[in-house]
């Protein structure tokens, strides 16, 4: 393996050497090899602690590293969600790569029938909340109404109140002439 990878190495150093001549723009041998040797060759300890651990202790556990110190706090649920969006996403990706032909059709016209019933519903319940809407609306103008028409006959009363107020004060004057 090592004699293929100096190989590949002095291939590419030639092929270096042969594009810088022509005058055309040259790139480093590149190869994951550095990465793979950085890269931690212990496999994660995925075990839990206890078999016994509660879904309550789970939960603490959760809140803790939320709001611990961790210099996270509120992004650090953005940046969690985030991450599960990109490693959905790759999965996705991957189980959609790993698929043949007919069962990409199929996938796709499922999700076009998933498509054409959401539309549907999404019309139909646009279709109520106009229905809906219009009464709420009608409701709220006919309300308005009424509290002008309270305000109107509150006034009115005022206003007779304090004529009949205004007659007596003339009256007694009347009488007393």
């Amino acid at each position: 393996k090592q004699q293929f990878d100096e190989r590949q190495s002095l291939r590419a150093s030639r092929l270096r050497a042969e594009m810088f001549a022509k005058g055309q723009p040259v790139a480093p041998y590149n190869t994951t090899q550095f990465l793979m040797e950085d890269h931690d060759q212990e496999e994660p300890d995925l075990k839990t602690g206890s078999d016994d651990t509660s879904e309550e202790d789970f939960l603490e556990e959760a809140a803790e590293e939320d709001g611990g110190s961790d210099g996270m706090g509120g992004d650090g649920s953005e940046f969690l969600q985030r991450d599960f969006s990109e490693t959905y996403e790759r999965y996705h990706v991957e189980s959609l790569q790993n698929m043949s032909k007919q069962e990409l059709v199929k996938e796709y016209l499922e999700l076009e029938k998933c498509l054409s019933r959401m539309e549907d519903e999404n019309n139909r319940l646009r279709m109520e909340s106009k229905k809906y809407g219009g009464e709420a609306a009608e409701a709220a103008r006919v309300r308005q109404l009424e509290q002008e028409v309270d305000r109107l006959r509150a006034e009115n009363l005022q206003l007779l109140k304090e004529k009949d107020l205004h007659r007596q004060e003339k009256a007694p004057s009347k009488l007393g002439e």
